[in-house]
């Protein structure tokens, strides 16, 4: 049935309009609770809010807090940093497809998006609470169970969008029999991906042997080619099997080299620390392939044309291999990139504003 545009234009602004509007109301609320719990009580300086107003008055009136928030943590006062706020409900809709991001980023479709890019090995497969082999390949019960027995460890994670490690589960398959049973059996957990354990590189156990300390990357996608935004190595504490930022981890800003920055920083307070809780001193140590894992993001990020701001969790094996953990194709989190690296979008700032708020040079 062909759908008259005007029609089509009309329900976009009422109903997609209004569960946006409602959507980023939420998320606006969220964000300015956590501003309000952790922005330091030190006064922000005249000459810094000056300047941040100046800057932002071509585009929108935002509060210099938002730039305050990151300046004094890490001591870098750029006027360019971007709201929490505007980044989520504006930026970040920009450049990425709202809608198509629900069903697209499926984990379970990684291997068909990105094939030919090295990623975790699939065991089984749960979609729509149908089990598949690694090839697509409908599985019974009984042969799923097999595949899963078959390994020492797997972690089984959630396919569809989720975020901050939340949903995945380690399992040994002869200690968790019951568990993994009873959740192949469960239709209400529809879909999810079972994969082999990663084992990471030996420098990156060095910091932290319990999680996979995975590099994120964020990218924006523009006419010239993929631009690399800002890297931080995610890492994991006290033992924790997950390096998720917003779940207990930290990070720690890149530079172009592979280095890490001196210092690594909590996600939402902005801790700063110049030593891994465990022990393990950030200053003078390389990212292993590093330089892989950039290349691995300028080949995949033009294949999702649709979303041209992606944050890509990338783990490097005991071969030095990079393997694509996670392409987070919306709203990737912001906060340890500006923290860790300054300015989001550093020099291309100017650039992205003017296209997102329209103006012209």
């Amino acid at each position: 049935m062909v759908i008259n545009k005007k029609a089509k234009d009309l329900y976009n602004l009422m109903f997609d309009g209004a569960e946006t509007w409602f959507a980023n109301t939420i998320s606006s609320l969220m964000e300015w609770r956590f501003l309000k719990k952790y922005l330091t009580k030190e006064p922000i300086p005249k000459a810094y809010k000056k300047q941040y107003k100046e800057y932002w008055k071509k585009y929108k009136k935002v509060s210099p807090r938002w730039g305050w928030y990151y300046a004094s943590r890490n001591g870098v006062y750029d006027p360019r940093y971007i709201p929490n706020t505007l980044y989520y409900s504006k930026i970040d809709q920009h450049f990425n497809d709202r809608k198509l991001g629900w069903g697209f980023n499926d984990k379970n479709y990684y291997s068909l998006i990105f094939s030919g890019v090295k990623q975790p090995e699939i065991v089984i497969r749960k979609i729509n609470s149908l089990l598949y082999d690694e090839n697509y390949i409908l599985l019974t019960l009984e042969k799923a169970i097999k595949k899963i027995e078959a390994e020492t460890e797997i972690v089984c994670k959630p396919a569809l969008e989720t975020g901050s490690g939340r949903g995945i589960r380690f399992w040994e398959p002869k200690r968790d029999e019951r568990e993994i049973y009873d959740f192949l059996l469960d239709k209400t957990q529809k879909d999810f991906v079972v994969q082999k354990v990663i084992r990471q590189h030996k420098e990156l156990n060095k910091i932290h042997d319990s999680s996979v300390n995975t590099i994120r990357i964020c990218s924006l996608l523009m006419e010239d080619g993929v631009h690399i935004l800002s890297s931080c190595l995610r890492m994991g504490v006290n033992n924790s099997r997950i390096d998720n930022v917003t779940s207990g981890g930290i990070s720690a800003g890149i530079d172009k080299n592979g280095m890490l920055h001196k210092y690594a920083y909590t996600y939402y307070s902005g801790e700063k620390m110049d030593a891994h809780p465990q022990g393990f001193v950030y200053e003078g140590f390389t990212v292993p392939s590093y330089d892989r894992a950039i290349d691995l993001v300028k080949i995949c990020h033009p294949i999702i044309a649709h979303f041209r701001l992606v944050s890509w969790d990338i783990a490097i094996d005991e071969g030095g291999d990079p393997i694509l953990i996670e392409a987070n194709m919306r709203k990737g989190g912001i906060n340890l990139h500006q923290f860790d690296n300054g300015p989001l979008f550093g020099e291309l700032t100017d650039k992205v504003l003017d296209e997102v708020f329209s103006v012209k040079g």
